[in-house]
Formats: structure tokens, sequence, C-alpha cells
């Protein structure tokens, strides 16, 4: 008898229904929404070269050079990543995978690397073409500062970027610490 009455109590207990609530509770910013960028990261500043327009960073990108209309299209992009992200020949054959060119060894990476110097130290630089009927070219310079990998391209159709690389090069050679 005490065993029915103990299951009866316990049957109609949890037959009855909890109430609930909903709330709305702003949500801790920990990250940005998708599609926004992070902040930028500092630490490399340069002079945008005379004809250049600097645009503001999206996503990845600390900046955007958008270059003065001509024959062919280019333009400029300016990246800055932790650490190494892979190393120097991933980067580098990342890059003539967007060309589509294929990858190269450890060994081919030296044949192709030109040291610009700048005023924070050296930057490797690639310059790459790719086939087709309208050449796409990509200049490329990497350099390490104060724990980033700044990586700063110039990509477009071979004739643009053959036109805009002496600018590139000079921007490259300019680069210097933020003012702290």
């Amino acid at each position: 008898m005490k065993i029915l009455f103990f299951l009866s109590f316990f049957l109609t207990a949890s037959c009855q229904r909890d109430h609930i609530e909903t709330r709305q509770v702003a949500k801790e910013d920990s990250a940005p929404p998708p599609g926004e960028a992070p902040a930028p990261a500092h630490g490399v500043h340069w002079t945008t070269p005379s004809g250049w327009k600097q645009l503001p960073g999206s996503a990845m990108r600390v900046a955007t050079f958008q270059l003065p209309s001509g024959p062919g299209k280019a333009e400029v992009t300016v990246i800055a990543l932790p650490g190494d992200v892979g190393g120097e020949l991933a980067n580098v054959n990342r890059w003539r995978g967007q060309i589509s060119l294929p990858p190269m060894t450890e060994k081919q990476l030296a044949a192709h690397r030109v040291i610009v110097r700048s005023k924070i130290g050296p930057v490797s630089t690639y310059d790459f073409t790719g086939g087709g009927a309208t050449k796409t070219r990509l200049c490329a310079g990497m350099i390490q500062a104060d724990g980033m990998i700044w990586f700063f391209k110039l990509m477009g159709t071979d004739i643009a970027v053959a036109a805009a690389k002496p600018k590139f090069r000079k921007l490259l050679e300019g680069l210097t610490r933020d003012a702290a």
C-alpha cells in the first residue's frame, strides 16, 4: 500500500508543468559579427604612393589600394596575421595558385626571392606571371614585424602590374613602425 501511495504521489507531482520564462540577454562582444572586419592590426606604417587611393580594410585586409585607371586593372592589398601562417613556401604557393601556377619547392624558392630593404627590415618579394590570353601578374612582399607577418600584394593584368610595380617597390622600401 505504501508503494502505491508513493507511486501515485510521484506520478501526480511529475505531471505538473513548470512555468517557462523567456528572456533576452545581450551577448558579449567576443568576436565581430560574420562579414565584419576585425580590428586593424598595428605595427607597420607606409606612405600611400601618389595617385593611389587607400581604402579602409575589410575582412582580413588591413588596407586596399585603388590604383589609377590605365591599361588593365590591378589593386594592392595589405594583410597582417599573427605568426608565420604556414611559412614562406606555403604563402608563395598560395599566391602561385591564385594565378594558376603550380607549386614550387623549397629549392626553387630562393631563386625567385628578391629582398627589398625597408626601414624596418628586409621584405621578401616575389613576382609571378600566370598564363592564359590575358596574363595575370602578382607581385608580393612579406615582412615579420612585432609578432605579425605582413603581406603586401599587387595583383592584376600583366600590363597594369608592370606600370604599378615601381610605386609598389617604393611603398615597401618606405615601411616604418607605427608611432607609439
